[in-house]
């Protein structure tokens, strides 16, 4: 079954997602303001993560995005803040090689 999981930064945004795409669930609609939505995600996903993240956080947000793959999971970057300053993306992990 497959799962979405999404970020916003209000609770209008998070009321237009719920609106808009009803099949959404609402515990799947986390906080983009802080990084907690990394160990939110690792626990609805039972530790494994997300096979795709599509991603324009920067900073602290970005490497906690990064930290959200499952195993050979796919990392699509949409930001240009962190790539315009080549941050680096902290892909060492094990679990991501």
């Amino acid at each position: 079954m497959l799962q979405v999981f999404t970020t916003v930064g209000t609770e209008d945004k998070k009321n237009f997602l719920s609106q808009r795409f009803p099949q959404l669930k609402p515990e799947n609609i986390l906080n983009s303001r802080s990084s907690s939505f990394e160990s939110e995600i690792m626990k609805l996903t039972g530790g494994r993560g997300v096979n795709m993240v599509l991603n324009s956080l920067a900073g602290d947000k970005l490497q906690a995005s990064v930290r959200t793959l499952a195993k050979h999971g796919r990392f699509l970057e949409i930001g240009k803040f962190d790539l315009s300053n080549n941050t680096a993306l902290g892909m060492s992990d094990h679990r991501l090689l």
